[in-house]
């Protein structure tokens, strides 16, 4: 494959396929420290079948292993509204375009003691918190165009993903991404709502339209979050288009892979 152009917002760009940037790791179900909320790691044993073990090294005639794992505990994952909605939605039945526009950007954390924004009454002064002000500054310093996705880091995040209570963003800053239009929301911490907020999760609420009128909330619905993204210090902030990559099986979230691709800007479409 010699070149790839994508035509948006009416100009050509020309996407640089051989430098995909990805934004995941591999989750290696024998060494996975990840367990968010406590849950044991995900894990991968031989299947047994009546007297025999699918397992070449004891003696199986092939491989073959049965997995278990907490999509949204262990490592990258998107998830859909389904994750707060009842009955079945499946994060695999949205439709992503293969080349989505999309913006990284690198915000510091304020404590939520020191911030003039708010959460509700599950946070602590101690907390580290994303700021609409934080956002709102990064997003100045790059081209305003690309916003499908937005990919947002932690900017020398004092905070390991083992901490209790991880970063998380004020009430704020996601009612801006909402209102920038952001379908696809890509961050590096667990969750963007704090991990024990008594069950409120008002940011995934805000995000998903709960509370929007009718016809804005159902176009929310079509939007997906990424959590616990890997953003490698050395990808410099600015504009890419995002590819997004999910299993095709039913639940509210799924382990994904997302990968970012720079390109260059051609001319205006005819």
């Amino acid at each position: 494959m010699e070149c790839i152009e994508v035509t948006y917002r009416g100009r050509r760009h020309r996407v640089h396929h051989h430098e995909r940037i990805p934004l995941s790791a591999m989750l290696t179900f024998g060494d996975n420290p990840t367990n968010i909320y406590g849950v044991a790691p995900a894990s991968a044993a031989p299947l047994r079948y009546g007297d025999s073990l699918a397992s070449v090294e004891h003696g199986g005639a092939c491989n073959a292993s049965r997995i278990s794992l907490v999509p949204h505990c262990h490592g990258t994952h998107t998830e859909c509204a389904g994750h707060i909605m009842p009955g079945e939605h499946n994060v695999a039945e949205l439709v992503f375009e293969p080349f989505i526009a999309a913006t990284l950007i690198r915000v510091p954390l304020q404590r939520a003691g020191e911030m003039s924004e708010t959460y509700n009454a599950s946070a602590r002064g101690t907390d580290l918190v994303i700021t609409r002000a934080a956002i709102d500054d990064a997003l100045s310093q790059v081209a305003p165009h690309y916003l499908q996705a937005l990919v947002i880091a932690a900017k020398a995040p004092s905070w390991r993903l083992a901490d209790e209570i991880p970063p998380y963003f004020s009430h704020q800053a996601m009612a801006r991404i909402v209102e920038l239009g952001v379908h696809h929301l890509l961050v590096d911490v667990p969750s963007i709502d704090r991990l024990h907020d008594d069950g409120r999760m008002d940011n995934h609420r805000c995000f998903w339209g709960m509370g929007l009128p009718t016809a804005e909330a159902r176009a929310r619905l079509r939007c997906s979050v990424t959590e616990m993204a890997q953003v490698s210090p050395a990808t410099p902030a600015g504009s890419y288009f995002l590819s997004l990559h999910l299993p095709d099986c039913s639940g509210d979230a799924l382990p994904s892979k997302p990968i970012l691709f720079p390109f260059s800007r051609g001319n205006d479409a005819a």
